[in-house]
């Protein structure tokens, strides 16, 4: 829009406009409309330059902007003027047998007969300029409106009692604003928009009672603004396969049936912050595998089956705080590992009941040097203050070369035995037991991978197992 902005105010100056480049549908009707209206003289067609608002006297032929504007008795401008009509003529000619625009204002769908009179009314409209808005409770399809190919402006679809079907909308490849999508109870998927690929602005898909997927959005590649998605039955996000990109915030909450982030495997880029509220049936966050970078806060929270955050693996920076709180089943921070420290602003873990190992690279490297407010508190044994977790990571160590699960010590809460054995049988040359200060209580060499544990009271301690002179360290819950 600023181009044509640009090129309006030099036409109402009195003014032509002489135009090296031109790449774009919408700059391109508007210097045909000016042709047909006898105000423009040309286009001056360049490959890889273009020139700004200026005097075409000046002949700044290697000025990288954009349009320059000469007087009507300019002589080069006159000259040029039958070869740009040629090339203004053939390109105009090819935009629009392909597709046209209208409706700047925008159009409101009250009812079926709405739909159903589209291209009567408005003929040869393939591309809206302006807003539009479904909202009818007697719309039971969009057919008429198969002809459409780009909406410039926003797309709302709300409160469509009977709309059971995004049909009608298949030609549709762009909108230039948001698509929502509200209180359509009926609709159970998004079938119609397969061959959508990017939304300029948010996706917004809420309170859609029988929307269990997001099948028919296997087109969309980016969201330019929020993708924001509270839907009751809502199962997973398969249908959103091919989306890498989200300009700003994503809000996952409310989505009471939702057990899987499958669907967001190719997401590598969240623009603002991520939100993972009040999910109580999600287990993991594998799904989010492939993001790398979030420009926001990072929270998870109130989502009482989550017990790994191992889907994080591959996140590397944050812009803001923190915030993992309130997460009953959560047992460990492992998977924020490869955050980079110096990203987050404030550090808030409390109220998780089960977590007990927080002390992973990026928390304890953000303890060591803080940039903001810490909160660790009302977690479990290990996490449940910031001495406790600052007191585990001193025994992180660059000298484990094992897998997680490559140890385990069964039982673990213990009491008065602990077993320890590794997944290929290796043998353990030596077990250590130390307190959360770094006390060690005992050493011993065991048989079968067999200690007596009697004599621990009841708490959090590390157990340190050096197999092949290699010191791999987990956390053991004693309980007398």
């Amino acid at each position: 829009m600023k181009i044509v902005n640009e090129l309006r105010a030099v036409h109402k100056a009195g003014r032509v406009l002489c135009c090296r480049t031109a790449q774009s549908r919408e700059v391109l009707r508007y210097f045909a409309s000016l042709h047909s209206s006898g105000h423009i003289l040309g286009i001056w067609m360049l490959k890889e330059y273009l020139l700004s608002l200026q005097d075409c006297s000046q002949n700044h032929y290697s000025t990288p902007a954009r349009f320059y504007a000469c007087s009507f008795n300019n002589s080069e401008c006159k000259a040029m003027k039958k070869l740009s009509f040629i090339i203004l003529v053939l390109i105009f000619c090819q935009i629009t047998a392909s597709s046209q625009s209208c409706l700047p204002n925008g159009i409101t769908f009250y009812n079926q007969a709405d739909i159903d009179n589209f291209q009567t009314n408005y003929p040869n409209c393939f591309e809206i300029e302006g807003d539009v808005v479904i909202y009818g409770n007697d719309i039971t399809n969009l057919n008429g409106l198969n002809v459409l190919t780009s909406i410039w402006g926003h797309l709302w679809i709300g409160n469509n009692q009977a709309l059971t079907s995004l049909t009608g909308l298949d030609n549709l490849t762009s909108i230039g604003g948001s698509l929502g999508i509200s209180n359509t109870t009926p609709l159970t998927s998004l079938t119609g928009l397969a061959n959508l690929t990017s939304i300029g602005e948010d996706l917004n898909i809420s309170n859609t009672y029988s929307l269990s997927g997001l099948t028919g959005l296997e087109g969309l590649t980016s969201i330019g603004g929020d993708l924001v998605i509270h839907c009751d039955v809502l199962s997973s996000f398969t249908g959103l396969n091919n989306l890498t990109f989200i300009g700003e915030d994503f809000l996952i909450e409310f989505n009471d049936f939702l057990t899987s982030l499958a669907g967001l495997e190719n997401l590598t880029t969240i623009g603002g912050f991520l939100v993972i509220y009040y999910i109580e049936a999600l287990t993991s966050l594998t799904g989010l595998d492939n993001v790398t970078s979030i420009g926001g806060e990072l929270v998870i929270k109130c989502n009482d089956a989550l017990t790994g955050l191992t889907g994080l693996n591959n996140l590397t920076t944050i812009g803001g705080y923190l915030d993992i709180s309130d997460n009953a089943a959560l047992t460990s921070l492992t998977g924020l590992d490869n955050i980079d420290a110096s990203s987050i602003d404030n550090l808030h873990i409390f109220f998780n009941d089960s977590l007990s190992t927080c002390e992973v690279l990026s928390v304890c490297n953000y303890l060591a040097s803080p940039n903001g407010i810490i909160e660790i508190h009302n977690n479990a044994p290990g996490c449940n203050s910031q001495q406790e977790v600052e007191d585990a990571c001193e025994f992180i160590t660059v000298e484990e070369m094992f897998p997680e699960d490559y140890l385990s010590l069964y039982p673990n809460p213990a009491k008065q035995e602990l077993k320890i054995f590794t997944d290929d049988g290796r043998d353990i040359e030596e077990v250590s037991i130390y307190t959360l200060t770094g006390q060690r209580l005992m050493k011993d060499r065991p048989a079968n991978g067999i200690i007596d544990i009697s004599c621990l009271q009841s708490g959090m301690y590390i157990v340190e197992v050096t197999i092949d002179s290699t010191r791999i360290r987990r956390k053991l819950l004693v309980q007398s």
